[in-house]
């Protein structure tokens, strides 16, 4: 058939169709007509839940909706359908073009609509179980490894009594796929909180309060708290995908379409993860005492942080490392007892290299130190005893009180003792708690026996930072500078030590290594008290911003117009209130201005929010793009160039939090996302 017959063809086609037009239109209409009342009797009963069984197979999940605490809201008020949707969807059912894997999608903005939860993520934290804490900020207003969370991430259980639950499993793949055994992505105390119970394990008795003091990682013992890797099987893709494996290699790319797109449930790819003990710490491989009875079991009770009477138990830091005697015990020499050698009879002596090899220069100093006070430790705590037995004597008590006056300079006594046989090197922190207990026992025998005065204080416990450096700090001290993540500046532990004078304790916990227990609110108190505070000296980011003075690219950095009228930081911000957040800052809006001031600054804060989070997606694609470019060997120095440029403008608005310069961060961030664009399509260009 030629082109002229064709044209012939459909001619009369036409002329048919001109001729029967009216009939035509009005069997269109009346299907139109019907189609139109079909799809709004469906719209209309998808606000009768028990028509949705009908057509659909789901009866259990309307038998868990009917007992759960969402009875009262109907399906499409999750569920939300246009009459479109349904038209369109009727047509692929009448057409055989429908998927035989229906998905209901339940949108974040359903969830949290006015008289369901909303507010919801503003507010914050709840409880999930017995004794976590779950915050929905963190989790829903910040990307997480790459992601944008939703709400159905979690939210998709079907358990009894309930509809949507959460299913903790979620939790355990997040938290657990990819991270070092015996470690979790944000931390154990961040869901267990700090565990205080006393347990038994390797025939020990110990307390987990005494080990996270000083600083134990839950690893060290819990070597292992999962079991399985997370992995996706590419039998999984193919139940919903003929091919496509090739774009496997891009995790980012995927969980942006399956999770943030379309609120896939995790497992219908992934394989669970289980968490629980699945592997402890074997303590003291080797034991000695199964032959050797009592073999130096004062050192070793030392060195574990237990035995002595009133002192909380400290595990010396080396211990909780899982350091055996042999690992500072490295040098063998003969064995002499009362000045006589035992021909062939070895043993084992401390070595001060030991320290040099694993820990670096001083260290061996160190040690000279800690055996040079354990000595005089010593010597305090004897005059201690000698004081509390001069003082509440001896033989038949005659009350109470001096009965148990002596009990307790007995304890320290006993403690006493045990410092001798143990050693205090072994724990050089255990005994110094040994000779603080021992003087708040023997001057509480003073008081019980109704004698005045008391004993002489130790120099060592003079003040809460006395044995800071005496034991350790005046060898191996603090970086000269630390950056304080709270206030975003690096901190001068000199400026503050040296010149101002602040004691360690007055920052740092005495009782706990390196725990830094000021605040920001306490810092703010010293630092704020002045009138003439420079803001940008701690907060220079966000004063570089203000006043258009950031290093960015493709964009001519201008001042805020408050900045250019002059607008202290101290107008907006009112420090005495404590932490600013950007309501506090509302507030002071609206005080100047007025209500729709304070509501503009809120739909800053959001849309500045929602365009760092889409480009923080987008620049960890980029950046996994480009590394697998150049080592496959292609030239990306352009694209490389870009990136640098994007990360720069997105750094710039994020450490310097966009609202102070509301105009100047909608550029830098539209440039940003530009950039990334322009190497994201020659990456989408090549599939």
């Amino acid at each position: 058939m030629n082109f002229q017959q064709m044209k012939e063809m459909f001619l009369s086609w036409w002329d048919l169709v001109l001729q029967y037009r009216k009939p035509l239109m009005a069997v269109g209409g009346i299907v139109l007509g019907i189609l139109v009342v079909i799809n709004g009797a469906f719209f209309v009963s998808a606000y009768f839940p028990k028509s949705c069984v009908v057509c659909h197979y789901m009866d259990p999940f309307y038998a868990q909706w009917k007992t759960s605490k969402h009875a009262s809201v109907s399906c499409i008020k999750c569920h939300s359908f246009s009459p479109v949707f349904i038209t369109v969807t009727t047509l692929k059912y009448w057409t055989g073009l429908y998927n035989p894997r229906p998905h209901a999608k339940v949108k974040d903005s359903d969830c949290l609509a006015a008289g369901c939860h909303a507010g919801r993520i503003e507010k914050g934290k709840a409880k999930l179980g017995a004794n976590i804490i779950f915050d929905h900020q963190e989790h829903m207003a910040k990307l997480k490894r790459g992601e944008k969370l939703r709400c159905t991430t979690c939210h998709y259980s079907i358990v009894q009594g309930e509809h949507i639950a959460v299913d903790t499993n979620v939790c355990f793949l997040c938290h657990f796929k990819g991270i070092s055994q015996g470690q979790a992505l944000g931390g154990c105390p961040g869901c267990h909180g700090t565990p205080t119970r006393t347990v038994e394990h390797g025939g020990f008795m110990f307390s987990h309060d005494s080990y996270l003091k000083i600083g134990v990682q839950c690893k060290q013992c819990h070597i292992r708290v999962a079991a399985g890797d997370g992995k996706v099987n590419d039998s999984h893709c193919y139940d919903c995908h003929v091919g496509r494996l090739e774009k496997k290699s891009d995790p980012l790319a995927l969980h942006r379409v399956h999770v943030t797109y379309n609120a896939i449930q995790c497992f219908r790819c992934h394989e669970p993860i289980r968490h629980g003990e699945v592997e402890l710490v074997k303590t003291f491989e080797v034991q000695c005492d199964a032959c050797h009875k009592r073999l130096h079991t004062y050192q070793k009770e030392m060195y574990m942080g237990t035995g002595a009477r009133g002192v909380p138990d400290t595990p010396s830091r080396m211990f909780s490392a899982q350091v055996a005697c042999t690992g500072c015990h490295t040098r063998s020499v003969e064995m002499r007892e009362s000045g006589v050698a035992y021909p062939g009879e070895k043993k084992l002596t401390a070595e001060r290299n030991s320290c040099v090899a694993c820990h670096g220069k001083k260290y061996d100093l160190m040690l000279d130190d800690w055996v040079r006070e354990s000595r005089n430790l010593t010597v305090e705590m004897e005059r201690l005893v000698a004081s509390g037995l001069a003082a509440v004597g001896s033989g038949e008590a005659k009350s109470k009180g001096l009965a148990g006056a002596r009990a307790m300079v007995a304890d320290a006594r006993a403690n006493l003792n045990f410092l001798r046989a143990g050693r205090g090197a072994h724990n050089i922190e255990y005994a110094y708690k040994i000779v603080k207990a021992g003087y708040e026992q023997v001057s509480a025998a003073y008081r019980m026996a109704g004698i005045a005065g008391g004993p002489q204080k130790p120099a060592i416990l003079a003040r809460p930072s006395s044995y800071c450096m005496t034991l350790c700090h005046q060898r191996v001290g603090p970086p000269e500078k630390k950056f304080f993540k709270e206030m975003e500046v690096d901190f001068p532990h000199a400026l503050h030590v040296r010149d101002v004078g602040i004691e360690c304790a007055k920052c740092h916990s005495p009782e706990k290594h390196k725990m830094r227990i000021v605040t920001k609110t306490e810092c703010m108190k010293c630092h704020h008290e002045s009138k003439d505070i420079d803001c940008a000296h701690c907060h220079k980011a966000q004063k570089a911003l203000y006043e258009g003075k950031v290093k960015v690219y493709g964009v001519s950095p201008k001042a805020d117009v408050m900045a250019q009228a002059g607008t202290k930081c101290t107008e907006c911000h009112e420090l005495k209130k404590g932490t600013q957040t950007v309501l506090t800052v509302k507030a002071k809006c609206e005080e100047c201005h007025s209500a729709k001031y304070g509501k503009m600054l809120l739909d800053w804060k959001q849309d500045i929010t929602k365009r760092e989070n889409a480009i923080a997606v987008s620049l960890e694609e980029a950046k996994e793009y480009l590394a697998r470019s150049r080592k496959a060997g292609n030239k990306v120095d352009e694209e490389e160039a870009l990136l640098k440029q994007a990360e720069a403008n997105y750094l710039a608005v994020s450490n310097g939090r966009g609202t102070h310069n509301y105009r100047l961060s909608a550029d830098l961030l539209k440039v940003a996302q530009a950039n990334v664009e322009k190497i994201l399509k020659e990456k989408r260009g090549k599939k």
